[in-house]
């Protein structure tokens, strides 16, 4: 897989009166593929480093988001406007059972890269736990930053 493309990624969770932002820039292999977008990286956790994920990010031609977490963690978090996904997340204590409204999604993608905005809420038996919107900006890079240089 080419990571050819740097990703920036934005997310802000909402607690009743307190927010959260998290930025990540990392790099990420893109592809189109039968009418799909995918957008695939590592995340690393830098206060425990054996916890290691790869994220895949699949965007569709009519706008729904799939978020696929794998590693020590792990989640698939469908993204559709208007509509309540149920999610499981998986985690070394066990099985959380999560609902998830989005509320926006905002995709302007091309084959250079580009930009979406999703804005959802999770809630946890129906009770809502937050508030949250994920922007992630993809660039190409200038030369596969996995490449050596020529010495």
């Amino acid at each position: 897989m080419e990571e050819n493309y740097i990703l920036s990624v934005t997310g802000t969770q909402t607690i009743g009166d307190s927010s959260d932002k998290i930025q990540l820039k990392t790099v990420a292999s893109y592809v189109a593929r039968n009418g799909s977008r995918y957008i695939t990286y590592k995340e690393y956790d830098a206060q425990n480093p054996d916890k290691k994920y790869r994220t895949t990010i699949k965007v569709d031609p009519n706008d729904i988001v799939t978020v696929m977490k794998n590693g020590t963690e792990s989640h698939h978090l469908v993204l559709e406007t208007g509509e309540r996904h149920k999610c499981e997340y998986i985690t070394p204590l066990g099985v959380i059972a999560l609902g998830v409204y989005t509320e926006y999604v905002h995709v302007d993608l091309n084959d250079c890269g580009g930009d979406l905005t999703v804005r959802y809420t999770i809630d946890v038996e129906s009770e809502l736990a937050s508030r949250n919107e994920l922007h992630l900006k993809l660039e190409e890079a200038q030369k596969n930053v996995n490449s050596e240089s020529d010495s």
